[in-house]
């Protein structure tokens, strides 16, 4: 027995593999190339076992974010109304929360001239959607990364060496590769210092596959340093221009400049929070002179109404401790959706057109609001935590100044994963 169970043990037992030829690696490489691209075809043959995949539909009681597109029309017509240049819409930061895909596919129905992106993977991802309008990537970029700029016809902001392997790139695919070329007046990060872009300005003029598209700055929104950066600005594009050079177009003003700097519209604008109905500044937010309008609501619904006691406690550390007899009603809507951590007592929501007050931090997936006196409050309400409801409205900007944050935070920080409703 002892003898058969040896040689079971040597008959079943792992051998040592001699290596592969180079020529067995290739054609063993290529049938199981042929059976991975015969799986379709295979599954589908086998009609006895169904595929299924989870429903793309979320609960009902899940957040999700309602986008308003004619607000956005709205804001569109009333910058181009104020500035009378081209826009070039700004959408990076998944279009400030609201949806890069969405936003940009219903600003090409409005046929904006530029969209601009703050990083390439946003500018790919827009292409493989379908949009046709010019894409401007202010972001970085590598050499290894030019191909797929020339191929999706990006317009690339350049300010370094790295513009030449660009112009490489280009020359080996017969191609023109689109920029804009940025220039540092002051701001202190992204562009060629000023001081010494003249050279630049030459040497990316002398790229034979290189077509520049437009030359920009970034202002620092110091209104009175502004005017400077802008004097900066157009003196190295007069010595440019001297010189014979063609810069394209000039675009220097984003939503802060808009109201404060008209003498910078020059050949085109760069609006990124007017677009979505808020200002860069609690001033022009105050006083609202193009009467925008918020394009994004942020919604839930309750999930469950509960009954608490004196005594009785809610949420970590018991943070709420109950003293008489209250309704509370539990949202799913927490930090992980985007939420901001609001301050307890001073931050309210908006059920059945009325404010209540919410009565501790956001958690995760989670918030509490006190119903008070009201006994009509129910699961399955909605529950509008920016936007409106009948009268009452919370708008991006009072939801950061609960949070002691900005609107820009409150908005990008949105959960890309929650639905976009349109």
């Amino acid at each position: 027995m002892a003898e058969k169970i040896k040689q079971a043990e040597k008959k079943f037992s792992p051998r040592k593999r001699r290596p592969l030829k180079r020529r067995e690696f290739f054609r063993l490489t290529a049938l199981s190339s042929g059976f991975i691209a015969s799986l379709p075809s295979i599954l589908a043959a086998k009609k006895s076992v169904p595929l299924t995949q989870p429903p793309l539909t979320s609960s009902r009681f899940d957040p999700w974010i309602e986008l308003n597109l004619d607000a956005l029309y709205w804001n569109l017509k009333k910058i181009r109304e104020l500035s009378k240049v081209q826009v070039m819409a700004v959408i990076k930061a998944n279009a400030y929360g609201h949806g890069l895909t969405e936003i940009a596919q219903a600003l090409e129905r409005k046929r904006i001239s530029f969209v601009m992106v703050g990083k390439l993977q946003e500018a790919f991802e827009l292409r493989e959607n379908g949009l046709t309008t010019p894409i401007f990537n202010f972001g970085p970029f590598s050499a290894q990364e030019t191909r797929d700029i020339i191929r999706y016809q990006i317009q690339q902001c350049v300010f370094t060496r790295e513009v030449e392997s660009l112009n490489e790139t280009a020359r080996r695919y017969y191609q023109k590769a689109q920029v804009h070329i940025h220039i540092d007046t002051g701001m202190g990060r992204v562009g060629v210092d000023y001081r010494h872009a003249l050279p630049y300005l030459e040497k990316v003029s002398s790229l034979s596959n290189i077509e520049i598209v437009g030359v920009s700055t970034t202002l620092t929104e110091d209104p009175e340093f502004d005017r400077e950066q802008l004097q900066r600005f157009l003196s190295l594009c007069r010595q440019a221009e001297k010189k014979g050079l063609s810069l394209g177009l000039k675009h220097v003003v984003s939503s802060g400049g808009l109201l404060t700097l008209p003498e910078g519209y020059l050949d085109m604008v760069r609006p990124g929070i007017m677009l979505y109905g808020y200002y860069a500044s609690d001033k022009s937010q105050a006083e609202d002179k193009l009467q925008l309008q918020p394009v994004l609501s942020l919604k839930c619904r309750v999930y469950a109404v509960k009954t608490f006691q004196p005594g009785d406690s809610i949420s970590y550390h018991r943070a709420y401790r109950v003293t008489s007899r209250e309704r509370i009603a539990l949202l799913p809507i927490g930090y992980s959706d985007g939420y901001p951590l609001v301050t307890p007592e001073k931050s309210f929501v908006l059920i059945r057109g009325k404010r209540f007050p919410i009565i501790t931090k956001p958690t995760a997936n989670h918030l509490e609001v006190r119903l008070g006196s009201d006994e009509t409050v129910q699961a399955g309400d909605e529950v509008v935590l920016i936007g409106r409801q009948k009268e009452e409205t919370i708008s991006a900007f009072e939801l950061g100044q609960w949070a002691n944050t900005s609107v820009y935070k409150v908005l990008i920080n949105l959960n890309p994963r929650l639905p976009r409703r349109i």
